[in-house]
């Protein structure tokens, strides 16, 4: 039966392939005949088309992907300006093969054919650009990065020897402008005001940028800058801690619970049920500012010097407000009939919660996260380009670091109590939380009970140098054409850090009361003298509530209204109580990587009358430590522990463009890429547990291993061996279509699992079973891109592009508990559609996105999914006099949210809704 079903859906796919392919050929086919009948039929004396900005932008992109070697896409300044995107991610999503995780409303991450956002490597001008996060990420953050310095940004998706490894999805490298590039004086001013349905606020951005060079054309400048206030807010609600109610799960890694039972007696078992529903308003006030100065100087024909300086900060300020519906009252509480199942009978979809004097109801809670944050990038580099007779020379140095992470951040929450809520109840059967009770949740009365509260944070800084030298020499050996050479070295460093907050009265036998969770302090939890000695050492709840419910619920989530946490009323009583807090670093959760990488290729390029590419071999030698502060027997080491690895790659690829005719381009290509793993699997510190007593005589240790768990710094980079084939037809200027095949087959994905491993403890040598991450699974992305676009002479246009990308399983080990799992980030489905139309004066546009389901997570044995997702994204633009132009966007034009769900639809995991978003805006040229 299964693999019947297989089948099917085999077939299904194929057939909605097929079909793609047919409806791109036919909008092709059709507009190409059109346009043939109407050259038949008109004179010869043809009218002057002129080349507006949308179709300008797309000369330009199919310009870069058909004379390149490599399969490439590419999007320009006009391109990104003119689509209703508003950073580089959003803009990248109509690539094919190419799609976005969002953060706030906007792109973020960026991945390529089925592979997860770490496998991307982004690049500024060719090299890396560090990246700030509160756990670092090898997954470049868009968010950082205004659009309004970028001048190009080209998505390579297959690699050639001279570019940086690192990308097994792709590489995209973004591109800056450049003085000398550009008309003497040259510039532009824009300013912009948004607003949004979710936070009712107009926020302005401004952008700019001016380039002068002399009237030789031998020195030039350019200046840039921009800032951007956006206020996000997210209205969700949420599905936590799915698990299995019985005895024993149907499969391995589920947590089995028990059964429920409710007021009668009645005895529930054999389904799977969530630990909490949550309602949630996330806002952040996201400021983005960024800067860039470049210099050139070309005191000789063949002499160039550059110099760029980029600098990009961002804020998050934020405060995520919630409401908790938890199981704390599972076991004597639920309703007679309070339990609401799907028709298998094997899901939860519903309960609810009853005081009938039996017990109190202890919730629900009122929780919330406060946050203040700021993230920078800075990036210098210093370039030197000769050109020879007959050989070019280049040489780059430079150095890009990130910071940032919280300098700040509480956590607090207050609950229902003596009977202040006598009945609640949530429902997903319609594929969303909905909640409901009879008690007042807007009333700060309804929570009477201080609960809990902890302040800690990670934050991380990212350092790298490099240098590079690139050597071209031109040859003339038959289809020989030029030699590529080079060597690039790169000292790379991660610090990651965990800092915590402490309030402290410092009492007697332990503090009475320890804002922040020092091992062995009393906690604020319930006001009675078992817990604490001083219940005045905490608030009361009325004093740090709001008097009302927040506002604004839309976008078809619906969180109840509630009384929300106020975190500046929090902190003036933390200071006026305690005075200043006690700052510590947790120094077991403490790492630091570094990674020098030596580099070194040699590609030879090749050219004929119909035959174009080049072939060659990229060896990189990674020597790494990972430096951490380790817990042996429960006893926190006062030394790093600096574990060293080094491991050498050698990475071959071939490209191939044959030019059957001045219209039809095939491709080929070939090439092993590598990955480097995330640095939490490299740096996480060790722990070794003490020795069990041995069950047959308690006085001594157990004679099996020890037990622990330890980051691994030996990870091997992931691998991947891929190959493209590509037919693409260029039957006029702006217009094209084409078809391309690939195959990637990764290897040595990261999972979890056991090794045992020897250690030196006290002077003894001791075998540790260590559960730590190693290099296992393989797995396989295969698909298919179709692109079609076509620009009439009128003034109309249409783009589309469809991929279907099919991955294998990928098998993960949990504490031995071995697991199939789905490549994060796949979706099988994912295609674009944009129709504009445009004259000298006005254009406008329309652009539809949408991705099919893919995994984004694994919990409790299970993947987590992000449902399919759709939107429509429109602008428009008027050019009022010369040089002055007035522009308008939609983002989300339907309001669509983002739902996510465990295993299967009906188990909800969350519905999160961003806004609907509108842009007004002028932009001046000069």
């Amino acid at each position: 039966m299964k693999e019947k079903s297989l089948k099917t859906n085999r077939q299904v796919e194929l057939l909605r392939t097929s079909a793609s392919v047919l409806v791109l050929c036919s909008i092709v086919g059709i507009t190409q005949a059109q346009s043939s009948e109407e050259e038949a039929t008109e004179s010869p004396a043809l009218e002057e088309v002129v080349v507006l900005g949308i179709r300008q932008s797309m000369e330009k992109n199919l310009n870069v992907k058909r004379f390149s070697n490599a399969v490439v896409d590419s999007i320009t300044a006009v391109d990104i300006g003119k689509f209703p995107d508003k950073n580089v991610a959003d803009a990248l999503q109509r690539v094919p093969g190419v799609s976005i995780v969002r953060s706030g409303g906007e792109g973020a991450r960026v991945s390529i054919r089925g592979t997860a956002p770490e496998l991307t490597f982004t690049q500024l001008n060719g090299n890396y650009i560090a990246t700030p996060g509160d756990d670092p990420s090898r997954s470049f953050s868009y968010t950082l990065l205004p659009s309004a310095m970028i001048s190009r940004a080209d998505v390579y998706k297959s690699p050639e020897a001279k570019l940086d490894e690192g990308g097994i999805g792709g590489t995209v490298v973004l591109h800056t402008r450049r003085p000398l590039d550009l008309d003497a004086g040259e510039g532009r001013v824009a300013v912009e005001t948004t607003y949004a349905d979710v936070t009712r606020k107009y926020e302005p951005q401004f952008t700019g940028f001016y380039s002068w060079k002399n009237d030789q054309e031998t020195v030039g400048v350019l200046f840039g800058y921009s800032r951007q206030d956006r206020q996000n807010r997210v209205i969700s609600t949420s599905v936590e801690n799915w698990g299995w109610q019985g005895d024993e799960a149907p499969q391995e890694g589920t947590e089995a619970r028990g059964s429920l039972v409710d007021i009668d007696g009645n005895e529930y078992r054999d389904f799977y049920a969530p630990r909490a529903v949550v309602g949630s308003v996330f806002e952040e006030a996201r400021t983005r500012e960024g800067m860039q100065f470049s210099a050139q100087w070309r005191p000789l024909e063949q002499l160039e010097f550059g110099f760029n300086y980029f600098r990009f900060e961002q804020g998050g300020n934020s405060e995520n407000y919630r409401i908790v519906f938890p199981e704390w009252n599972y076991g004597d509480a639920i309703a007679p009939g309070g339990l609401k199942f799907d028709e298998d009978g094997d899901t939860l979809l519903g309960i609810g919660m009853l005081d009938r004097g039996q017990t109190q109801l202890q919730s629900p809670q009122v929780a919330g996260d406060y946050t203040r944050a700021k993230y920078s990038s800075d990036t210098l580099d210093f370039n030197v380009s000769y050109q020879g007779d007959g050989y070019s020379l280049r040489l780059v140095v430079g150095n890009t670091g990130a910071e940032g992470g919280p300098s700040e951040k509480l956590f607090a929450s207050v609950n229902a109590r003596y009977g202040t809520v006598t009945d609640w109840s949530w429902d997903l059967s319609s594929g969303t939380a909905e909640i409901d009770t009879s008690a007042d949740l807007g009333d700060p009365n309804t929570y009477p009970l201080y609960d809990w509260f902890s302040s800690h944070w990670a934050s991380s800084e990212d350092q790298e140098n490099y240098y590079q030298m690139d050597v071209s020499i031109d040859m003339d050996y038959g289809w020989f054409s030029a030699l590529d050479l080079g060597l690039k070295y790169r000292d790379h460093e991660i610090n990651r850090r965990i800092t915590r907050q402490a309030w402290d009265d410092d009492k007697p036998p332990c503090p009475t009361i320890n804002w922040g969770g020092v091992d062995g302090a009393c906690y604020p939890w319930w006001p009675d003298d078992s817990f604490h000695t001083d219940p005045s050492g905490v608030p009361d709840t009325i004093d740090i509530l709001s008097d009302g419910p927040l506002d604004n619920i839309i976008g078809g989530v619906n969180v109840p209204g509630f009384a929300y946490l106020k975190f500046e009323k929090l902190k003036a009583f933390l200071y006026e109580t305690y005075g200043d807090p006690t700052v510590l670093i947790e120094t077991n959760q403490v790492y630091r990587i570094g990674e020098e990488v030596t580099a070194a290729y040699v590609q030879q390029n090749f050219a004929s009358s119909f035959l174009r590419g080049n072939f060659g071999i990229r060896a990189v030698q990674t020597q790494q430590y990972a430096r951490t502060f380790d817990n042996i027997e429960g006893q926190l080491q006062d030394e790093p522990n600096v574990r060293d690895s080094s491991n050498t790659d050698i990475l071959p690829s071939a490209n191939i463009a044959w030019d059957i005719s001045d219209q039809l381009v095939m491709r080929a290509a070939l090439a092993r890429v590598i990955a480097r793993v995330d640095y939490s699997d490299l740096g996480g510190s060790e722990t070794i547990h003490a020795p069990l007593p041995d069950p047959n005589n308690p006085n001594l240790p157990s004679p099996g291993p020890r037990t622990g768990y330890a980051g691994n710094a030996e990870l091997e980079p992931y691998n991947a061996d891929q190959f493209d084939l590509g037919l693409e037809w260029y039957f006029d200027d702006a217009s094209a279509m084409g078809l391309t095949l690939f195959q990637k087959d990764i290897a040595s994905f990261v999972i979890n699992g056991s090794s045992i491993v020897t250690r030196e403890i006290k002077g003894e040598t001791v075998k540790v079973a260590m559960n730590m991450p190693l290099n296992g699974t393989d797995a396989t992305a295969r698909g298919v891109e179709l692109f079609a676009q076509y620009a009439f002479d009128n003034g109309f246009g249409v783009l589309a592009n469809y991929t279907y990308t099919d991955t294998e399983l990928a098998e993960i080990d949990l504490e031995g508990v071995k697991s199939k799992t789905e490549i994060a980030g796949t979706s099988k489905d994912q295609y674009n559609l944009s129709v504009y139309y445009e004259t000298n004066d006005f254009s406008v546009r329309a652009s539809y996105n949408y991705r099919s389901a893919y995994a984004d997570g694994f919990h409790n044995g299970i993947n987590t999914f992000t449902d399919e997702y759709d939107q429509v994204d429109v602008n428009a633009s008027y050019t009022l006099m010369d040089s002055l132009v007035l522009s308008a966007s939609i983002i989300n034009l339907t309001e669509e949210k983002v739902d996510r769900y465990w295993g299967e639809k009906n188990r909800v995991y969350g519905s999160y809704y961003s806004g609907r978003r509108a842009y007004l805006g002028l932009t001046y040229s000069f």
